[in-house]
């Protein structure tokens, strides 16, 4: 019995199963490749909320410091005063605005090094323009497969590792891709 392979190995990468002899044949389905998009092809479309107000970055930053030392200061009087302690009100309230202030100066970092992030649960994103400014937005797509509309959505399981995926309205198993902000054209002011 020779390894002669009497099928064809050429054609449209697709798999005709019949009768034929598949010793010494390569046969590949699907490559393991990810189909990809361009933000053109999916009609990518941002939807600004607040009614498309941005923050500059510098003010954020510069609003968590100041708070920060305010609270502080708040946090170190409340402590030392006679019958005030830990569980005061205004100890409560300072080590809360601590909290913001150290977000407001984190969440203003870590935009001016990725310009894309997402906020406010898995619906809403961060995004910097290119003079700086925050924006919260909501982004949607067209599906390529079945032209439904998209959401991009912040998913993945509570403990691991989360991806940024726009889900399909009509099949949203299926019908996913996973978005990479760098190929999303900048903000413009």
């Amino acid at each position: 019995m020779s390894n002669d392979n009497h099928g064809s190995q050429s054609g449209d990468n697709s798999l005709n199963v019949g009768v034929g002899d598949f010793r010494g044949a390569d046969v590949n389905i699907n490559n393991g490749e990810r189909t990809t998009f361009t933000p053109e092809q999916l009609h990518i479309e941002r939807h600004p909320t607040f009614g498309g107000r941005s923050l500059d970055s510098r003010n954020v930053s510069v609003f968590g410091y100041i708070a920060g030392l305010a609270s502080l200061i708040g946090l170190y009087f409340t402590l030392f005063q006679p019958g005030l302690g830990w569980h005061s009100t205004w100890s409560t309230l300072f080590m809360f605005s601590f909290i913001v202030a150290v977000m407001a100066v984190v969440m203003s970092a870590v935009l001016r090094r990725r310009k894309f992030d997402h906020c406010f649960g898995s619906r809403h994103f961060l995004e910097m323009s290119q003079s700086g400014r925050l924006r919260v937005n909501r982004l949607t797509a067209q599906c390529p497969w079945c032209g439904s509309l998209m959401h991009l959505r912040h998913v993945g399981p509570k403990d691991g590792p989360r991806d940024d995926l726009f889900l399909c309205e009509r099949n949203p198993r299926q019908h996913t891709i996973q978005l990479d902000p760098t190929a999303l054209p900048e903000l413009q002011d």
